[in-house]
């Protein structure tokens, strides 16, 4: 029999910045996905097992500064998450559990109601 699900009060500024985390890693990804293999020009390289891996001539000066770029927002977006006094509020176990829910909010989530009324 599994536990009852706990359902934490995320407020607002950190569910937004786990979406510009979200998003940032998303843009990342997207990047280094059409991006060449290699970042330092690379030539053909054969494997142990006779397979040759092709070469490369690695990323443009304007390719590195933009993931270098990306990288840096992705980090940023990543300690504004990690480094938010909510987690101070939990321990142990329900820490673990809210950084999970929180992860997969759904995109119609919407704070407390007493939470709207504090913002007003």
């Amino acid at each position: 029999m599994s536990k009852p699900t706990k359902h934490f009060p995320f407020p607002s500024d950190l569910v937004a910045a786990q979406r510009a985390y979200q998003e940032a890693a998303a843009k990342r990804t997207t990047f280094i996905t059409a991006a060449p293999r290699w970042v330092e020009p690379q030539a053909d390289i054969e494997t142990k097992s006779g397979t040759v891996l092709p070469g490369g001539p690695g990323w443009s000066d304007a390719q590195r500064e933009e993931g270098r770029l990306l990288l840096e927002a992705e980090q940023a977006a990543s300690q504004a998450v990690w480094a938010h006094p909510f987690w101070m509020k939990l321990h142990g176990a329900d820490r673990v559990e809210a950084r999970t829910q929180l992860k997969h909010l759904p995109a119609e989530w919407a704070p407390p109601a007493d939470e709207e009324a504090a913002e007003d």
